[in-house]
């Protein structure tokens, strides 16, 4: 579908396919890179692995070109008329791709609803309040004639490394420095990144004790239709790409923990974090993140995001917290 946005100059198309000949994947991951939220949910390669694990009912990527060139993107999904983000409900932070005025951001809107059914609403999740988008919704749901509502969503808590007394605090400070000792002296103590031929192993592993540790907790991991299948294509993806990392903590001969740690120019968030159960006596987790917040330092990364949640042992050695907020435009 193609049609003109007179008053913003812009060509719109609305696709259906992830891998269309007009989707240049190099062109989406560069638009991100000048986005307000540039973020590794947002790369091409996780929407498309996410809308294959998760995706229902109508793909509606809309993008918008200025004389030829992308100029921005909304990739967007609907289920039974509900208009939402791609990468709603496994992804921290989303919004829209390039910088959209308010004009065009209603224009890719209003296509989207029209290539939908029986069109219901607009919910948007995650997006960071700090992002233009927040401030332009109640312009847009003017424009196409909506009501506009918020939701407070959890916030995120981040450490910016190159703040030198936080970083001793994230990686030296006397109970890591202690339960490292301790650990050290029960038994051969290492951090590693995995290497490709390991990787899908060490994926089981995690699952299972991120599965035990859930159950003993009376819930269920990875319950979602598609969850697992979607862990076991997205970090060997990212691996490849050069956007995700998993570090294991071995300890006698054993996989005491893992971090999977997903990473976009120079930030690096921690996505998902397991370890084992039947280890009650020691901290492996609390020993594996300052491995990981070293290494992130030593590979150039500024900025650590300890992902959704305001929990107390994140909000103890930060440098803030990004605030997000969830936004839904109904009739």
């Amino acid at each position: 579908m193609t049609e003109t946005a007179g008053a913003t100059e812009l060509s719109l198309r609305v696709l259906e396919d992830f891998d269309a000949p007009a989707i240049d994947p190099r062109a989406w991951d560069e638009l991100l890179a000048s986005s307000a939220t540039d973020a590794p949910f947002l790369t091409h390669e996780w929407q498309r692995l996410w809308w294959r694990h998760f995706g229902d009912e109508r793909l509606a990527i809309v993008l918008a070109e200025r004389e030829g060139r992308l100029a921005a993107i909304a990739p967007l999904f609907a289920v039974e008329g509900s208009i939402s983000l791609v990468g709603s409900g496994n992804s921290d932070f989303l919004d829209f791709i390039g910088r959209p005025d308010e004009p065009a951001l209603a224009a890719m809107l209003a296509a989207a609803r029209e290539a939908v059914d029986e069109f219901s609403g607009i919910e948007l999740y995650h997006l960071p309040l700090d992002s233009p988008t927040t401030a332009m919704l109640p312009g847009v749901a003017a424009r196409l004639g909506l009501d506009l509502y918020r939701e407070e969503a959890p916030g995120a808590p981040y450490a910016l490394l190159e703040d030198a007394e936080l970083f001793e605090r994230l990686t030296a400070r006397r109970s890591v420095r202690k339960e490292e000792a301790r650990m050290g002296r029960a038994g051969e103590l290492r951090a590693r990144v995995a290497g490709a031929d390991e990787l899908q192993e060490l994926l089981e592993l995690f699952l299972t004790q991120h599965g035990e540790r859930w159950r003993a907790a009376g819930e269920e991991s990875f319950g979602r239709r598609g969850s697992r299948e979607f862990l076991r294509a997205v970090v060997p993806a990212g691996r490849r790409g050069g956007w995700a990392r998993l570090t294991a903590l071995e300890w006698r001969g054993e996989v005491a923990a893992i971090d999977i740690s997903v990473i976009r120019g120079s930030s690096q968030l921690t996505w998902l974090v397991s370890r084992d159960p039947s280890i009650r006596d020691y901290s492996p987790g609390r020993v594996l993140s300052a491995h990981v917040v070293r290494d992130a330092r030593d590979a150039g990364v500024r900025r650590l995001d300890f992902g959704l949640g305001e929990e107390d042992y994140k909000l103890r050695d930060t440098s803030g917290v990004r605030s997000l907020a969830n936004w839904f435009l109904y009739p």
